[in-house]
């Protein structure tokens, strides 16, 4: 099912504990598609510790529930001092649905004067996507949970 993600589509919200489970779901999933030899499924643990470990230190995830099944389908991570974009996921079933730009635009409310996010090298199409919409190319890096290499990326109002 292709879902179009405008606000009549979706319901955003700020993370509740409930939305753990369907977020590490999600994650998983889409993440898998990129790098298909890691074992995201096993590592959601890791994620429901870096969610909390920001959210203590300030950040905010919008969740995005569909409106008509009240599954999660997106969400975003960014903390609004740091101006660091950590997490962007899309739901398999929801990418090209317009849902990550809904998103995107959550996070510039919260930063909206400049974000940086890094992007593992081989997700062209993240890249491609974060360059889209503004995102330029400012150095490289290595993923904390893969050790694979990133793109770091920047978006200024």
């Amino acid at each position: 099912m292709r879902m179009r993600a405008d606000m009549n589509d979706v319901n955003l919200h700020y993370f509740l504990r409930p939305d753990h489970q369907d977020a590490a779901r999600i994650w998983a999933a889409t993440s898998s598609m990129v790098l298909p030899d890691v074992e995201f499924h096993e590592r959601r643990g890791w994620l429901f510790n870096q969610i909390e470990d920001l959210h203590e230190r300030g950040a905010n995830t919008i969740v995005a529930i569909d409106a008509v099944n009240g599954r999660l389908r997106g969400f975003v991570t960014v903390h609004p001092v740091t101006k660091q974009l950590h997490n962007l996921v899309v739901a398999p079933e929801a990418l090209g649905s317009g849902l990550a730009k809904l998103l995107l635009t959550e996070a510039r409310d919260i930063a909206p004067a400049r974000i940086a996010v890094d992007v593992v090298r081989h997700n062209a199409r993240a890249l491609r996507f974060f360059e889209r919409e503004g995102f330029r190319r400012i150095g490289e890096g290595s993923d904390a949970l893969t050790g694979d290499g990133t793109v770091k990326l920047e978006w200024r109002a």
